[in-house]
Parts: C-alpha cells; structure tokens; sequence
C-alpha cells in the first residue's frame, strides 16, 4: 500500500489517498478508482477496506481516495456538496493519470451512493473508463438526504441552516437540485453495472431502475438484492455484491 496526497484543484483542499498495487503487464496495471459514499469514515469503513485485496487477487490495482471532510482527507464535511465532490473527483482521475505504473487505457471506476452521484454527473470521465460499478448509486441525492433523517429532522435543517444529526449545512441540499444525474446518464456510454437492495432505507429501488433506463450504455446490468438494506449486511449480501464487481471489473480490464 502506498499513501499519497494532492490538492483538490478548485477549493485548494489536501486530498489523501492510497494505492493498493496488483502485479503489472510490461509495467503497467489495471486500475479501479474508488468513490466512497458521503459516510464519516470514508475509505477507512470496512467495506472500502475489504474491497481492494479482492481486485487485486484478480490482478487489478485500486485507488482509494477520500472526499473532503471524509476518513484520511482535509477539509469540513458539512460542506461536502456535489459541486465539491466532483471537482475532488476530477482531481482525483488525474492525479491517477500521471502514474507512471497505471495502464490510462485499462481505468474503472467503482462507485457507491454519493460518490456514484458524482462519477455520473461527470460523463466527460466516465466515457474514458473501461468498466463502471454503482453501489446503491444516489440518483436522486435530495431523497437521500432526506430520506436518512426525515420530515420533522428536515424542518429543523432547513430552518436552522445545519443539522447535527447528518452534519450537513443545508447549502449542500440545495447545491445537489442544481444537478440531474439521470440527465446526465443519459450521456454516459461506458460499460456499467449497478447493484441495489429492495429494501435501501436510503435510496429508492426505483431511482436505480430508473437509472438504468437512462443510462446511454448499450453494455449495462442491474442487480437487484432482495431483502438488502443500503449497508448490504443481511444474508452475506455484502460478499455477493463485491463477487459481482471483481468478476465484472476483471471481464472488462
């Protein structure tokens, strides 16, 4: 594992990463960057932990990084907006490009809620990757925010301007309406696979299958996990979810 840090280029943040290095062809590897959701822990919750060790037994570098205010990154959460979250993105892809050691024609991208929001909402990057993945991908941010601390916690936010129980500014609610992930989809052409539990008490089962509708990918599949909650945690789902993803990166790398 090799730690790294680089700014974000619009808001000047320190970004902290790592590198989790699988065997190379004549030099160069394949390699999934990671976009964690909006949690606290960012890479450092056990799921972005346990991810790439998988990748890399089939042969395919990761690259974790963490937005701002989330796990190893500088920063303040509670101004973690979409607007912040993309260009923390766009700085992360081409930090990754100037590797000397990563194939730039074999990149992929796994993505979960808040940070497949943002893989989306960028199609100029996401038509360069090989393969995309979409853990429970937050289509429809706004529902998320709301859904995660509901109408009377709403109220509250809205009123006051922050909510301690989400540890948000309600800036980023109304920075998220400026965007249309499903839109934006639309143009999006790389190959994608999205996972998503019937019971997510978080993200709406019909915003994934609404996503996978507008999605502009002629090479596109959706999972659905019956009886799975948002975290994946009921009957090994969080296992079958990430077999899912390692088979489906090392097909298209």
């Amino acid at each position: 594992m090799v730690s790294v840090e680089f700014k974000s280029k619009s808001t000047n943040t320190l970004l902290r990463g790592r590198f989790i290095k699988a065997g190379t062809d004549n030099g160069l590897s394949p390699v999934v960057i990671m976009l964690t959701g909006d949690g606290k822990k960012g890479s450092k919750s056990l799921s972005w932990v346990n991810m790439p060790p998988k990748l890399q037994e089939v042969g395919i570098s990761s690259f974790l990084f963490d937005f701002e205010g989330l796990g190893y990154s500088e920063g303040e959460r509670r101004t973690l907006s979409l607007s912040v979250g993309i260009d923390n993105f766009i700085s992360s892809y081409e930090f990754l490009k100037q590797q000397e050691w990563v194939d730039t024609q074999r990149i992929g991208a796994f993505a979960s809620s808040f940070g497949a929001a943002v893989v989306l909402l960028t199609p100029d990057i996401a038509n360069q990757l090989k393969a995309i993945g979409l853990k429970s991908p937050a289509a429809f941010i706004p529902d998320a925010y709301f859904n995660e601390i509901g109408k009377h916690k709403f109220e509250e936010w809205r009123t006051n301007g922050y909510l301690e129980e989400n540890g948000y500014n309600f800036d980023i609610l109304l920075d998220s309406l400026k965007y249309n992930v499903f839109n934006s989809s639309f143009g999006i052409k790389a190959p994608c696979m999205i996972t998503q539990g019937d019971n997510d008490e978080v993200i709406p089962l019909q915003h994934s299958l609404y996503l996978y509708e507008c999605l502009g990918s002629k090479d596109k599949f959706i999972e659905v996990f019956e009886n799975v909650s948002h975290g994946y945690s009921e009957n090994n789902a969080w296992e079958k979810m990430a077999r899912i993803f390692v088979d489906w990166f090392s097909k298209k790398l």
